[in-house]
Parts: structure tokens; C-alpha cells; sequence
């Protein structure tokens, strides 16, 4: 282990990594940036032709930086044997959740790839995928001692925290490393120290694995919040932006979060659902998480729902209505489309309605055709624009003096301009005072 520990120490240490995605490729590059020997292996053969052209398929790995990756030495490609005998492997495939349960094949396929291509020396496998609480441990670890010598495989699992679209970059991002024993949370802590500003190590895989999924679900429990008050607060004249903005004013016991169309994303949706199944496989019951998501997965049909009411009170009928849609990704200025919320909604809309949805990030998706910018769309004969991800390449000044009514689902279109804007929260008159507030959580059916 020592000869190892000084190869990630001197960064001469050959890299294998398996899945080269919005995790895996940048991953990939800052390694190979940092001097290592860099081998990435994916079984999708468009993905790796691109890369092997020089074209980046990832927001945040420009072509630039892949061409100089590759010209350092960076190797992918659809072979496995590409990642032969490296010194250390991370796993970076995607994970999901399918009928509630963790599907966790590409993981259980990356081990047993690492298992069959690496050699007898000492070696480092470390998970960054995003899996359940105790996945590294139930699975990774003992796939890999099936074929290889346990004295001489250290295993430690090293959350993913890329923000795709973010304010940071991978190396301004400390990372956490856990592993059962000192030795492999050393050899991990060495080799991602690398690329990182800093580590902090926790004393087992498992402890990782609920700091990641704790991060995410703090998130969405708290979106879930403000998302059902902005519901709540329709209601009545209240603003629940400034209410937030408020909030925000004591240095203490308060972040915080901002109302949206729903949550989209790999993380946000999937990580929460982790934590409701390993607490189901144990006898316990999350039914805060369960109820956030429900919150959450309800937000796309409360945002139909206002812009049908809106469309309704103006004495247009949705069947001739004509919407535009601005953004369909998940998140502002990414061309991620995973569990979107705003691609949703105009889906929905789209089945009632005539819509046009722009979106500078996205070129196709299925079932709705997306344009590329604003001033291909006549904003001015829509019956409303629909704000639904605030990309920084929408000018809004432009779209509220062309548009004559604007929906905004993200607070964030100028009131001063042409344009009536109705803010997601703004009081409404649609429905009786004595109504019902039906948030899915105190719905008689969730109780």
C-alpha cells in the first residue's frame, strides 16, 4: 500500500474512471490536469466518438478544456480494457429510482468491470455515484472480494458535489471521503486532495453515503416548504418573496430558499428516495421526506393550473390560447432535461393549448419542439409567456416590454416594463376564500 499511497501522492498514479458523465468526464479532466494518467471507459459509443473528436456533451467541460485533457494523455473509450491494471478507479454512473426501489445495475456493472480489469497490485475503488446509505458497503465491497484479494483492494466511497450551471468549480468544492478502515480513507483522501481544496473524512462508507443523501433532501425538504406556503399564500395578501426576503434579515436559525415550478435534476428528486427506501427496508417510516416529495412532484400541476386560471379570467379559451414557454430544463443555464419540472409543465400545456417553448440549452426533446431564442418567437401575439427557468440568456427587459402579459414562476421579470406580470405566489380571486387550501399532504387521500 505504500508504494500506492506515494504514486496519488506524486499524482504518477493511473486513474481509471467508469462513466464519463456530468460526474465522471469532469472528474476525468481534473485529474488528467493534475498529471495523472487518466483512462475513462462508458458504454456509449455516440458519447465516446465525441469525446474522442474533442466535443464535450457536459455544460461545464468546455472543448478547450477536453482537447487539452486528450492531448495530456486522456484515454476514453468503449472498451473495457481501456482501464486495465489502473491504480485506483472511481465510479461515477448514473443511478436512479424505479418503482421506489434504488436501481442500481450500472453500479453493480462498473464494480464487476473494475473487478475484471484490474490486476493484483494494491488498488483504490472509490464510489462517487450517489447510492443508498450502505450500498458501498452491501454491494461494491463484496463484488470486488469475489475476485479480488481483500488485503490488497481499499474501498471508499467519495460522494459527487459537481453543480452543473453553479457559481463553483469542482476545485473550489471540498469533498467528503468515507471508508471502513484509515488506510483506504487515506489512499482516497490523497488522491482526491489532488484536485480538491480540501477533504473531510468520516469513519465509514456508509457515513458518506448519508451526508450526500441528507444534503440533497435538506434541499428538497425545504423547496417543499416555501413551494406549498406559496400555494397557501395565494390566499390571501401576503408576498411571499418579500416574506422570504424577510426571513433572510436574521443571522441566525434561517436560510433561505426560494419558491419554483418543482425540482428537477438527478439529485434533488432521486437522493430523498434513497433514504424513504433504506428506512423502509429497516421498519422505520421518513413520512416528512415522503411528504416533501409529494409536495414537490405537485408543483408543475399548481403552476398548470394558475396559468390555466389566468388564460380562464381573461375570457380566452385554452383550446385557442397561445403560450410561450421560456426555459425547459431543469435549472438555469444547463441543457439538463432529467425530471424537469418546466419541460413538464409545458408538455401539459402543450395538450391543451398552442405552445411554443424557447430554451437557448435545449435543441429537442421528446413531444415538444424547442426554440432556440426569444427573438425567433412572436412574443407579442402570445396570450401569455410563461417564466419557468430564468436562464442568463433571456434578457428580460426584452420580454416584458414585447409581451403583454407574463407569467414568472421565479420573481424575476421586471414589473416596470409593458408587460402584466403575475408573480407565482401573487394573490388570486380565481377561487372562493372558503375553498379548501388542497396541498397533496393534507389531502384526505395522503393521510
Amino acid at each position: 500500500m505504500t508504494d500506492l499511497r506515494t504514486r496519488l501522492a506524486e499524482n504518477r498514479a493511473r486513474i481509471g474512471v467508469v462513466g464519463l458523465g456530468y460526474v465522471g468526464l469532469p472528474l476525468s479532466l481534473e485529474f488528467a490536469e493534475a498529471g495523472f494518467s487518466v483512462a475513462g471507459f462508458d458504454i456509449d459509443s455516440e458519447r465516446v466518438a465525441l469525446l474522442e473528436d474533442g466535443q464535450s456533451y457536459v455544460d461545464d467541460v468546455t472543448d478547450e478544456q477536453l482537447t487539452n485533457a486528450l492531448e495530456a494523455g486522456f484515454t476514453p473509450d468503449t472498451d473495457p480494457t481501456v482501464i486495465a491494471d489502473c491504480d485506483a478507479y472511481v465510479i461515477a454512473v448514473p443511478t436512479g429510482v424505479s418503482n421506489g426501489e434504488p436501481e442500481m445495475d450500472a453500479v453493480r456493472k462498473a464494480t464487476q468491470t473494475i473487478a475484471a480489469q484490474s490486476g493484483d497490485q494494491d488498488t483504490l475503488v472509490v464510489v462517487s455515484s450517489t447510492v443508498y446509505p450502505g450500498a458501498t458497503n452491501d454491494m461494491v465491497t463484496p463484488l470486488l472480494h469475489d475476485h479480488r484479494d481483500p488485503d490488497r483492494t481499499y474501498v471508499a466511497m467519495v460522494p459527487e458535489r459537481v453543480n452543473p450551471g453553479g457559481d463553483y468549480q469542482i476545485d473550489e468544492i471540498p469533498l467528503i471521503v468515507g471508508a471502513e478502515d484509515e488506510v483506504a480513507r487515506r489512499a482516497a483522501g490523497t488522491l482526491f486532495e489532488s484536485i480538491v481544496g480540501g477533504t473531510h473524512r468520516v469513519q465509514s462508507a456508509t457515513t458518506a453515503e448519508l451526508a450526500k443523501t441528507l444534503e440533497n433532501t435538506y434541499r428538497m425538504v425545504n423547496i417543499a416548504l416555501v413551494n406549498e406556503l406559496t400555494a397557501f399564500v395565494e390566499r390571501f395578501d401576503a408576498d411571499i418573496w418579500d416574506a422570504i426576503e424577510a426571513a433572510s434579515t436574521k443571522p441566525f436559525g434561517f436560510q433561505a430558499f426560494y419558491p419554483g415550478p418543482g425540482v428537477g435534476g438527478h439529485c434533488i428528486p432521486i437522493d430523498p428516495q434513497f433514504l424513504t427506501w433504506r428506512a423502509s427496508e429497516l421498519g422505520a417510516e421518513l413520512s416528512l421526506i415522503k411528504n416533501a416529495q409529494r409536495v414537490n412532484e405537485w408543483m408543475p400541476s399548481v403552476v398548470v393550473n394558475r396559468i390555466e386560471r389566468i388564460i380562464s379570467e381573461r375570457n380566452i379559451n385554452m383550446s385557442e390560447a397561445s403560450i410561450v414557454t421560456l426555459g425547459v430544463s431543469y435549472k438555469p443555464d444547463v441543457g439538463d432535461v432529467r425530471h424537469s419540472p418546466a419541460l413538464e409543465i409545458s408538455r401539459k400545456l402543450n395538450q391543451e393549448a398552442d405552445v411554443i417553448a424557447v430554451d437557448p440549452h435545449v435543441e429537442v426533446t421528446d413531444e415538444l419542439a424547442v426554440v432556440p431564442s426569444v427573438a425567433d418567437v412572436p412574443l407579442e401575439q402570445a396570450d401569455i409567456v410563461a417564466l419557468l427557468v430564468d436562464h442568463s440568456d433571456f434578457d428580460l427587459d426584452e420580454i416584458s416590454n414585447r409581451a403583454s402579459l407574463v407569467f414568472d414562476a421565479r420573481n424575476a421579470v421586471p414589473r416596470d416594463n409593458l408587460a402584466e406580470v403575475v408573480t407565482l405566489g401573487d394573490e388570486t380571486e380565481a377561487r372562493s376564500p372558503t375553498e379548501r387550501f388542497d396541498s397533496p399532504v393534507n389531502s384526505a387521500s395522503n393521510r
